[in-house]
């Protein structure tokens, strides 16, 4: 029987208020569609969100921060996502990076900003180490730009346990749509994101 495919592009629920909410409700979307066999799904129902905050620069003295918002995840290395070394394999840890830093800009959309995830223009791995199965790793992810039409999210793969560095990414995405810009109330600053 061949694998379901998807509905159509997955949004991020703008009315949801909490990121770290927001970003579960998408990551549920995965976990409760039985049918999808794709090819990010069992790594998407394997992943857990830890953490999510939004960063806004401080107008008063304008500043620009280099962080926007953070999402920090976790993920059981199964099986299913290794290769017959018994490690993850590459592409595996490829798409946790993507999918990953895709969701760490769901604290910061809007309705017509960035609603849906975007798609990617580049996406830069280095791997430094294997990731064994069996273990956790962690994902720490860091929006550094978003923009009307780009963003660009980092991330770093560690070993839970020992907060060994596994793997370092950077994604730069488009946006499906053309965005409207939020609005800004002072000098930088984006209080209502």
């Amino acid at each position: 029987m061949p694998a379901k495919t998807a509905k159509g592009p997955i949004g991020f629920d703008v009315s949801i208020s909490d990121p770290k909410e927001r970003i579960q409700a998408y990551i549920d979307t995965y976990r409760n569609d039985e049918e999808y066999e794709g090819f990010e799904s069992t790594l998407m129902k394997s992943l857990h969100i830890i953490s999510a905050s939004v960063s806004l620069p401080n107008p008063n003295p304008p500043q620009a921060s280099s962080t926007l918002a953070t999402t920090t995840f976790a993920l059981p290395v199964v099986p299913a996502l290794c290769n017959p070394m018994g490690n993850m394999h590459g592409g595996a840890v490829a798409t946790l990076a993507d999918m990953a830093t895709t969701m760490a800009t769901a604290p910061l959309s809007q309705r017509g900003f960035w609603e849906f995830g975007g798609v990617s223009r580049t996406l830069s791995v280095t791997y430094l180490k294997p990731v064994k199965v069996g273990g956790v790793v962690e994902v720490v992810c860091e929006v550094r730009s978003i923009g009307r039409r780009l963003s660009v999210t980092q991330c770093v793969v560690r070993e839970k346990e020992t907060g060994e560095m596994l793997a370092l990414a950077e994604h730069g995405k488009s946006a499906l749509l053309d965005q409207t810009f939020p609005p800004v109330r002072g000098r930088g600053d984006r209080s209502n994101l």
